[in-house]
């Protein structure tokens, strides 16, 4: 029996395109919460059955530590009424890896966000951020895409073995354009839609919230524009401070929006991939650097700033533009069949 654990919305349409080439029966746990529970409604969309292991613990390390001890006697107590599996699969959570650690279960990982770079960085370090630290070498194997350099893995001694794509084309490849969100919503469509995602503040990996998407918000107002916001965690503070945007709570398919969207403002990472690849005009205003932001900004395909008015700046220079840039996402065949036949023979070798 293989153990898939999802925590995050980017993992749940990752592994629901590795379900499928799975030759074993699968379990599902997800990570779900109060102000935590867009990873669930994915999976509610797709109709995919699962377990729900409550448990986030939000900003504090404190909470987010009892929040992973909580989690990990659930997984024992699930396990006891339906049997232990023989490999754990996820995107580097670390309560599941430490379980599976401590149960002598193996452990295969996905994972793209093993270190946090400095801004305008000049070179890449090698170390691994709190999370990479207590999941990465735990790892029987990790795979991780081609932007990451190899370096990275092996100066910390971890057994990885890249992908030949960037993780949003396994979702993003086709789209369909037959349900227009801004329908559902009542959004004008005589107008460009600026869609927004909020920074994920209260991962391990950023050292607080800052202002900059909100005070870009501010600063576009009152252009002749409809503006979208997808919350991160809670939602009525954003109702509160911007009546005059649109704040959609609901899990959308990618379909049901990209396609009618004009220009992305992005604070995380999967998003901005997913916009990018699309060739809609982005601007990531991140407080933090990764190797994807990196690789985006190095070949031109999004722009980095935490400067407001460098962002209105490209923003009324690229209003309205479209761009190609699927060509840099992927370096040959872009899916999870060989990879599930690897998995498949290790998990055979390991019996």
């Amino acid at each position: 029996m293989i153990w898939i654990d999802v925590d995050t919305p980017k993992y749940a349409l990752f592994f629901l395109k590795l379900l499928p080439f799975l030759n074993c029966k699968t379990i599902i746990t997800v990570r779900y919460d109060k102000g935590y529970e867009e990873t669930k409604s994915i999976l509610d969309k797709w109709e995919i059955e699962y377990y729900l292991i409550k448990g986030y613990g939000g900003k504090e390390k404190k909470d987010k530590f009892l929040a992973r001890l909580k989690r990990q006697k659930e997984f024992i107590n699930l396990f006891e009424k339906i049997g232990y599996p023989k490999l754990l699969i996820n995107g580097a959570v670390a309560d599941s890896t430490q379980t599976a650690f401590g149960l002598g279960i193996k452990n295969i990982i996905f994972y793209d966000t093993p270190i946090v770079l400095k801004p305008n960085y000049k070179q890449i370090h090698y170390n691994l951020t709190p999370v990479s630290k207590l999941t990465l070498p735990f790892a029987d194997i990790v795979y991780y895409p081609f932007v990451i350099p190899q370096e990275i893995f092996l100066k910390n001694n971890i057994n990885a073995k890249p992908y030949n794509f960037i993780d949003v084309c396994l979702w993003m490849k086709e789209l369909d354009t037959k349900n227009d969100f801004r329908d559902k919503y009542n959004i004008p469509k005589n107008k460009p839609t600026i869609l927004i995602r909020e920074e994920e503040y209260k991962a391990h990996y950023v050292q607080e919230k800052k202002n900059f998407i909100y005070e870009f918000i501010h600063k576009i107002k009152d252009e002749n524009i409809n503006i979208v916001i997808i919350p991160r965690y809670e939602s009525e503070y954003l109702k509160k401070e911007f009546p005059f945007a649109y704040v959609i709570e609901e899990k959308l398919k990618p379909e049901e929006f990209y396609p009618f969207i004009d220009f992305f403002i992005g604070g995380g990472g999967t998003m901005t991939l997913e916009a990018t690849y699309l060739g809609i005009p982005t601007i990531s205003l991140r407080s933090i650097w990764l190797i994807h932001d990196k690789y985006l900004v190095d070949n031109n395909l999004m722009f980095w700033t935490n400067s407001v008015d460098e962002a209105y700046k490209y923003f009324k220079e690229n209003l309205g533009k479209k761009f190609d840039n699927k060509k840099y996402f992927c370096k040959g065949e872009c899916n999870l069949e060989k990879i599930a036949k690897d998995i498949d023979i290790f998990l055979n070798e390991s019996l």
